[in-house]
């Protein structure tokens, strides 16, 4: 079982940052989470949203309609105090930063394939071995497109559980592993949720061969109640704070 920093240590640092992914390296997980999109000028650059208005304050601005440029104008504090001077992070920036040992969960926001082989570009540009990455997506066309054009690389459909008009919850675990299976995906990153997911769950889905994931973990209770599962991965805001304290009870 492996502990990845959601966005960063984002639990203090403003996420996806360098200042977030700093914490991360010295803390010492053994990964990071990170967002992508492409600018205007196709640059691939690290934030969650769409806009900027929620990390960066202001009106905000689009990121595909504003050029790499024009954000670095902005500040990446997520009001946090003591970040003023953070932007938001290249993504090559990023991977030089933190080097080729650590593990990159690579969330693609949108769904357009161009993404898919900037990514990749960047990764190879920066010496990153498949073995140290994994793509991550909402997108099943995202997760499928991947697969196709880099199968030996990893690639997780990221999810979530709602419920049904008739009021079960969606995804069972048969609907799940043959939606995994319909995108050639290595397995699943999904939303944690205590009322569905259990061990059973876990073990199906993990029985069919498929990578079990989940996100975002912020209690010790709560991680240790999915590590009792059988997860394979899980990702935190605070993934370093979480393992020290398990791993010294």
């Amino acid at each position: 079982m492996i502990w990845i920093s959601h966005r960063g240590e984002s639990i203090d640092a403003p996420e996806n940052t360098l200042a977030a992914f700093k914490l991360s390296l010295e803390r010492q997980t053994e990964g990071m989470e990170c967002d992508v999109h492409l600018t205007k000028d196709g640059k691939l650059v690290v934030c969650h949203d769409s806009s900027t208005k929620r990390t960066c304050g202001g009106e905000g601005i689009i990121i595909e309609d504003s050029t790499f440029e024009e954000l670095q104008a902005l500040c990446a504090s997520n009001n946090k105090s003591g970040y003023e001077n953070e932007k938001i992070p290249l993504f090559s920036d990023t991977l030089q930063y933190l080097g080729k040992d650590r593990k990159y969960y690579i969330e693609i926001k949108k769904n357009d394939p161009a993404v898919i082989d900037a990514v990749v570009h960047e990764l190879d540009a920066a010496g990153i071995s498949p073995e140290k990455t994994v793509i991550i997506s909402f997108h099943s066309d995202i997760v499928r497109i991947y697969k196709e054009r880099y199968p030996e690389r990893e690639a997780l459909f990221l999810t979530m559980f709602y419920v049904n008009k008739n009021g079960t919850w969606w995804p069972c675990a048969e609907d799940l592993i043959k939606d995994l299976k319909a995108q050639g995906a290595d397995g699943v990153d999904i939303h944690c949720n205590q009322i569905f997911v259990n061990k059973e769950y876990v073990d199906t889905v993990k029985a069919a061969g498929f990578k079990f994931a989940v996100w975002t973990i912020d209690s010790v209770e709560l991680a240790k109640r999915f590590i009792d599962m059988g997860v394979d991965v899980i990702t935190s805001n605070c993934a370093a704070k979480l393992k020290h304290e398990i791993d010294n009870q």
